[in-house]
């Protein structure tokens, strides 16, 4: 979604860099100050300890520049030759890599420093790690394995009366407790860290606390409390250089705006904690920022910017995953390759002690066997070290593998979710039969969430029943299908209109301005196929965009064709036209979506297309309703054998009395 600023929007975002600038200006002249350290010296510690120090410097205000920085200093660390204890560099790189929303990452290198800090006895970096690993725990929405690892901060800071402050672990639980939807114990933690801030002076801690509170203000919809906290946390955020922080509060205070309906200015500030994150580099705020625009561009009606930013969240998201791989891929290799060299350095020794042992072949038997035993000795220990790194290898394997589990845990959990959504959506059709007895309903989603859809209502003892199948199928179609539910809703149960022609007209009109009237044609290919019918026992009336309905009747099926269009955005603008057919008792009126005849199977792996399942419904046609899908839903599972479903199918069977 490329975004496009309006002069005025332009104007804020000016105002937002020049406060950057300012706040940017004492942190650059201490960069700047160690940058003339490592131009000048010749020692490698020095220059480490200094690349180290402008990684600290660089933390909130540009991250990705700070993991550059931190990996210079490894470098000069290890080019040093001394054996420095690395555990604060490791638990920066932790943090880094937790700000960039690469959390698998964090928790390696926080999980290397925990055990090295519990070996040492280094309670105050193992106090840290703590922390990281509970932030890390609530991005995974993992709330009370949070809550446990900062608890065992808050207690090493008590027990060894450590120089941390007490007031970021009170603010860290309370967002555990937040993200779990506890607002009232959230709200006790995030004022037990302000009174703790204000009582000491922490004014770099203060613009955290009190964006906190404000968010707990803003969820019990006191919306005055909250923009007063933002904004002094955002007061407080710039006097820190908490760039992070700064992005984040206003991406707050968008929503706020949201919640008062002002659009306008809630987009103004969304773009401008967009344009901060991006600038900076900071991933998972990015994310949190296009979930902005969509919840934003949702509440306006405007569905096809706010379909456009959740895709582009989620390919965040899965951008964050392909990171993880390629950073878990990266250690082994490190590792593999750090053993080939070990494994070099021995063969060298190897072809040294035989040199040395031709040269002195002339010492002796009791030299030889000597040397011999060497070579055994060697040999031996290559043999089991090399079999302890197999090992640690295939740990590794097997921990990635579990990895991937877990990650596909968390996209199958948010898919049956959005499923839970769809599902209470849509109909039951054991509550349309308390209106409609005579109906039997076959609908297979191709995915956990579905395109095609079906609506049902009862107005003026007319039945009116619809058959969609939206753009495309999976999370994208049943964005469009709640779209076209929310207008059929409106069309028909508050407006009370029951042509069908007329419905189709004025759905086409609201899906149009949902997903953006000016929108060009080739630019827009969303929308819908559908089918209406509004019949009783006696008449039946029907119009559709690119669907047919047939009817049933003595082995001889009767198609009434819709117009060649869809409800969307198209080439052709025509009025949609209604077709009357009158009905006969017994009567079998068949609507169906193209998933059926599309799908792929039998011997040859061809479409089944329309010819075999029109036959399909006249051979069926003397057996009862039910009898009758139950049959049909047999021979297309008998026809897809070895082929994976194709697209949704839905298929509709309504019987006149």
């Amino acid at each position: 979604m490329n975004i496009t600023l309006p002069n005025k929007r332009y104007i804020f975002l000016l105002v937002t860099f020049l406060i950057i600038a300012s706040s940017f200006a004492n942190n650059i002249k201490t960069i700047d100050s160690l940058r003339n350290v490592i131009n000048t010296s010749n020692n490698d510690s020095i220059i480490s300890f200094s690349y180290f120090l402008i990684a600290q410097a660089e933390l909130n205000s540009n991250p990705k520049q700070a993991l550059v920085n931190l990996n210079k200093s490894f470098f000069y660390l290890q080019k040093s030759q001394r054996k420095t204890y690395p555990g604060f560099r490791s638990m920066l790189k932790a943090n880094l890599y937790r700000i960039l929303g690469q959390l698998d990452s964090s928790i390696y290198y926080a999980n290397l420093v925990l055990k090295a800090s519990i070996e040492r006895k280094d309670y105050k970096l193992m106090s840290e790690v703590y922390s990281s690993l509970g932030l890390t725990a609530i991005s995974q929405h993992n709330y009370l394995q949070g809550v446990e690892h900062f608890n065992k901060q808050l207690n090493l800071i008590k027990e060894y009366k450590l120089p941390a402050a007490e007031s970021g672990v009170y603010n860290n639980l309370g967002i555990a407790y937040a993200s779990k939807g506890d607002w009232d114990l959230a709200s006790e933690y995030f004022k037990r860290g302000l009174y703790d801030d204000l009582k000491y002076k922490r004014e770099s801690n203060l613009g955290n606390a009190y964006n906190n509170i404000g968010i707990v203000f803003i969820m019990k919809k006191q919306l005055d409390s909250a923009e007063k906290y933002f904004n002094k946390g955002i007061e407080y955020r710039i006097k820190s250089n908490d760039m992070i922080g700064y992005a984040g509060s206003i991406n707050n205070l968008a929503l706020l705006k949201k919640e008062r309906k002002d659009f306008k200015t809630a987009l103004l500030l969304t773009d401008s904690a967009f344009v901060i994150a991006k600038r900076f580099g900071f991933k998972k705020v990015i994310e949190e920022v296009y979930g902005s625009y969509t919840e934003i561009y949702e509440a306006q009606g405007d569905y096809k910017n706010a379909y456009a930013s959740n895709k582009i969240r989620n390919e965040i998201k899965a951008e964050f995953e392909k990171e993880e791989l390629t950073n878990r891929i990266q250690d082994l290799e490190k590792n593999i390759e750090l053993e080939q060299k070990n494994s070099q350095l021995l063969e060298k020794d190897l072809v040294l002690e035989k040199t040395e042992r031709q040269k002195q072949r002339q010492s002796g038997i009791i030299l030889i066997g000597l040397v011999c035993l060497i070579g055994l000795t060697a040999f031996l220990y290559s043999f089991f070290r090399n079999n302890k790194v197999l090992k640690k290898l295939n740990k590794k394997v097997s921990d990635q593998k579990n990895l991937i589990e877990e990650k596909h845990k968390d996209i199958t959990d948010s898919i049956a979710y959005a499923h839970r959504i769809q599902s209470s959506l849509i109909p039951n059709e054991l509550d349309i039969k308390k209106q409609l007895l005579t109906v039997s309903i076959l609908f297979k989603p191709r995915d956990v969430v579905s395109g095609d859809f079906y609506w049902y209502s009862k107005i003026k003892n007319k039945h009116v029943f619809a058959l969609a199948d939206c753009t495309g199928h999976g999370v994208p179609g049943a964005f469009m299908s709640i779209i076209g539910i929310n207008q059929l809703n409106a069309i028909v149960n508050q407006r009370e209109l029951i042509s069908p022609e007329k419905i189709l007209q004025e759905l086409k009109e609201g899906v149009v301005q949902s997903l953006n009237a000016n929108a060009e044609v080739n630019d827009k290919q969303d929308g819908m196929d559908i089918g209406i019918v509004v019949f009783d026992n006696h008449q039946l009336e029907f119009s559709g965009a690119n669907q047919t309905v047939s009817v049933l009747r003595n082995k001889e099926l009767i198609e009434l064709k819709g117009n060649k269009q869809p409800v969307g955005l198209s080439e052709k603008n025509e009025a949609f036209t209604g077709i009357s057919f009158k009905l006969e008792k017994k009567d079998r009126i068949i609507l169906y979506t193209d998933g059926i005849v599309d799908q792929f199977g039998g011997k040859d792996g061809k479409k089944l297309k329309s010819k075999i399942f029109k036959s399909w419904l006249i051979e069926t046609c003397e057996l009862n309703r039910a009898e009758q899908l139950n049959l049909i839903e047999a021979k297309l599972k008998d026809y897809m054998q070895g082929f994976g479903q194709t697209d949704d199918i839905s298929l509709v069977i309504i019987e006149t009395e």
